[in-house]
């Protein structure tokens, strides 16, 4: 299943969490906070808020295109940094984006996500996130493998949402197709 990557929900997304941590970040902590909602929301209704593909990196599951925009690379780099500057390792909001794309289901898992971690460190986090089943069967030393959501499921004990969140995937591809990105 490849969920479609959604830019504009992404930076509401990456807003509300720095909103909540008085808008400034590790781009450490702001990546496994995604990764964890998208992980949760996937769990309880077969979708995820960014779309964004997932790799099993050296300090757990990174969602990679939001790591290039925070690196400033990829096509919509720019308007990533419009919102959301990156200077060295921190992030920070500079503009909020609003909230127009993300449903109440997204912005309510994205506030229970900051306030649970809210008094971890980012390492305490990393941590935790090394704990998934899906990143301990694809991390391999300094290879680079892509964690397949269908293997969140299974780990979790929610094959039977995999039909679901396969459909909801083709849909999206689908409107794509008719509609564009």
């Amino acid at each position: 299943m490849r969920f479609r990557f959604d830019f504009e929900k992404t930076v509401q997304a990456a807003a509300v969490l720095l909103h909540h941590d008085e808008k400034r970040m590790s781009r450490l902590r702001l990546l496994k906070l995604l990764y964890i909602a998208d992980r949760e929301l996937l769990i309880e209704s077969a979708r995820t808020i960014t779309g964004d593909h997932a790799y099993a990196m050296k300090n757990g599951p990174v969602l990679t295109q939001i790591y290039d925009l925070i690196k400033g690379e990829g096509s919509r780099a720019g308007e990533w940094d419009d919102f959301i500057h990156s200077d060295g390792y921190r992030v920070e909001l500079k503009q909020e984006p609003g909230r127009s794309q993300l449903s109440k289901q997204e912005v309510e898992k994205l506030i229970q996500v900051a306030e649970r971690f809210r008094n971890w460190d980012d390492f305490e986090i990393s941590e935790y996130t090394h704990g998934f089943a899906e990143w301990k069967n694809n991390f391999h030393g300094d290879e680079t493998m892509r964690i397949p959501w269908d293997e969140v499921l299974r780990a979790e004990n929610k094959g039977e949402l995999i039909a679901i969140a396969e459909k909801n995937s083709e849909t999206s591809r689908y409107l794509d197709d008719l509609f564009g990105p």
